[in-house]
């Protein structure tokens, strides 16, 4: 495990699926659908179109600038030795410019490096070279002060692209994506979402936990701010949610990668639509808020348990049953939630299915089946 990967996982107050990783279901596809092109290119000419905003990081794709100074100076020296590097990919949008696919990292940090402007928070911020392996007289030095001949050197290297043809089917892309997903930080399954369904689907799932909307506010109220943005697991939560709202727990296949993939596919173009899915949303958190405090989407068998983390497949089943319920039953629950929580608890220590279905192998169709109609039943019999 990476620094960065422990850093993260000690921080996250969110509990990890387990048993999800066995599940391997293959989805055929026509290989007359892959469409790769190899475009050669050279390093100063990647830089001029990262420039001239031809070659596009997705807004919100997985952060860049993730490695840390020593990790890009040694890549920078690596193009001052003229030594290979690893081929990029980049999706080719409808607009015509390049989305990068992989090779985020050496992207951030040649804009970093040649063009000043890859620093998180900063601006004008040029990378200075530190900790270098062999070429140790260019420590403490900026792109402006190479000399000429090395910076034609460094602007001269050959890079291969693999460039993924516009018209590619999503399937198809996701596929793709994950395969070649084999770098030191990998992308999470949402950063490749992200990185397929750029527009207007990607901005209302910002808009979803942004802290500056009333819905965003209101989620990272209701969880106590234990959903990370970094690697994007704010995403991943609120895509699950729109996927289950849009397509329903009797829709579920073949795993939850899938699943969202397809959910977040579906997110109306129109914004009326929208607006209603957000809505939906808001009321859910609303009812959950009103009912379990801060200890909403937390598994507990006991009033007496100490507080656990954020439970993704209890955010899944509260979330989409709460969204769905109108203002008489929500107020009924309100109402009479200390019944609600004790009959919740007695439902989570001596229902060993559903349990079993909130904590292992929680991706399996027969869990998610399980789990949605269990909850759904007992809060229509409890209203």
């Amino acid at each position: 495990m990476n620094q960065y990967n422990k850093e993260e996982e000690e921080s996250s107050d969110v509990e990890k699926e387990i048993g999800n990783d066995e599940i391997v279901i293959e989805v055929p596809f026509n290989p007359e659908d892959i469409n790769i092109k190899i475009v050669p290119r050279n390093i100063g000419q990647l830089v001029e179109l990262l420039e001239d905003k031809q070659i596009l990081i997705p807004k919100y794709q997985r952060l860049p600038n993730l490695w840390n100074v020593t990790k890009k100076s040694r890549f920078i020296e690596s193009l001052m030795l003229d030594l290979p590097i690893p081929l990029f990919y980049f999706d080719e949008g409808d607009n015509k410019k390049w989305y990068v696919v992989d090779g985020l990292q050496r992207m951030s940090t040649l804009e970093h490096f040649m063009l000043g402007t890859g620093e998180v928070g900063k601006n004008n911020s040029y990378l200075k070279l530190e900790n270098l392996e062999f070429l140790t007289e260019y420590n403490n030095k900026t792109w402006e002060d190479l000399p000429r001949d090395l910076k034609r050197r460094i602007n001269s290297n050959q890079v291969t692209i693999n460039l993924i043809g516009k018209g590619t089917p999503d399937e198809v892309k996701y596929t793709i994506f994950s395969r070649i997903n084999q770098g030191d930080v990998p992308l999470t399954s949402q950063e490749i979402r992200t990185a397929l369904f750029q527009g207007y689907r990607v901005d209302f799932l910002e808009k979803l936990v942004s802290k500056e909307t009333e819905v965003g506010e209101l989620l990272h109220k209701v969880t106590s701010g234990s959903i990370k943005t970094k690697r994007q697991e704010d995403l991943d939560f609120v895509s699950r949610f729109v996927s289950f709202y849009i397509l329903g727990y009797l829709n579920y296949e073949p795993d939850m990668d899938r699943f969202i993939t397809t959910g977040t596919k579906l997110i109306p173009e129109n914004e009326n639509e929208r607006e209603k899915i957000l809505n939906a949303f808001k009321n859910a958190l609303n009812i959950a808020w009103e009912v379990f405090g801060n200890d909403s989407f937390r598994k507990r068998q006991s009033l007496n348990d100490g507080r656990k983390p954020i439970n993704k497949p209890l955010f899944e089943i509260i979330s989409t049953v709460f969204s769905k319920l109108n203002k008489e039953e929500a107020q009924n629950l309100i109402n009479n939630k200390h019944t609600f929580i004790n009959s919740f608890i007695e439902l989570q220590k001596n229902n060993k299915r559903f349990w079993n279905a909130i904590t292992t192998g929680t991706a399996t169709k027969d869990n998610v089946n399980l789990r949605n109609k269990e909850f759904s039943e007992f809060v229509n019999n409890f209203i």
